[in-house]
């Protein structure tokens, strides 16, 4: 994980001292909505929920260069903490399943368009494209309180695609932003001994961030 977020900062400052009138973006957002795929094993129950246990957050570093007027193109890392989804409790065994948790480092282009205005206030719409390295914490469990043992069972999550969009506004090189994202994920693991079961996982949210514009 670390050597991702090396990789994306180095990637991020050869683009920043690459080119002139570069704007480098430093923010942190906190996910006010969020959900998980539900995992569905073929004719079987759900193994999760929905729902998510915990708020997530993330840190993020941007650089962008306008490239025509008003609008801005450049690169972007992120690290995001996805929180974890909430454990399924089945009543009828007495077992409660709990779902490893999973962070993420995308790597993505930024699109921006700011939105004329002959004020200090400036709107903007913006848009990211890229891929999501995900990171497991954490195992997938079984616990039955029948007898009062657990168990962990083999299981990894898989990088996949990550997309945003949204909307958000400039103030004095103060940036607050809106916006719709999505980590693409598989979570594999062990449905029998023998067999190995992959299905979506992916994480969405409506992310809030707060931030501060450099100008190069």
């Amino acid at each position: 994980m670390i050597k991702k977020i090396l990789l994306g900062l180095t990637t991020l400052s050869c683009v920043s001292f690459a080119s002139q009138d570069t704007n480098l973006y430093l923010k942190a957002g906190a996910d006010i909505w969020q959900k998980f795929d539900v995992v569905t094993p073929a004719d079987t129950e759900s193994i999760n929920r929905k729902k998510a246990d915990k708020m997530g957050y993330e840190l993020t570093v941007e650089a962008t260069r306008e490239i025509y007027p008003n609008f801005e193109l450049g690169a972007g890392i992120s690290y995001q903490d996805h929180g974890s989804t909430k454990s399924l409790f089945d009543k009828e065994f007495d077992i409660k399943l709990d779902m490893p948790k999973f962070s993420s480092v995308p790597i993505y282009l930024v699109t921006k368009y700011n939105i004329p205005t002959n004020s200090n206030f400036k709107p903007y719409l913006k848009a990211d494209l890229g891929y999501s390295f995900n990171h497991k914490s954490g195992d997938f469990k079984a616990h039955d309180y029948e007898f009062n043992n657990s168990e962990k069972m083999k299981s990894d999550i898989k990088n996949g695609i990550y997309f945003g969009i949204g909307a958000g506004a400039e103030y004095h090189n103060f940036v607050v932003d809106l916006m719709y994202k999505v980590n693409k994920a598989k979570f594999e693991y062990n449905s029998t001994p023998y067999t190995k079961t992959k299905d979506d996982f992916d994480y969405s949210r409506v992310t809030l961030s707060l931030g501060y514009k450099f100008n190069y």
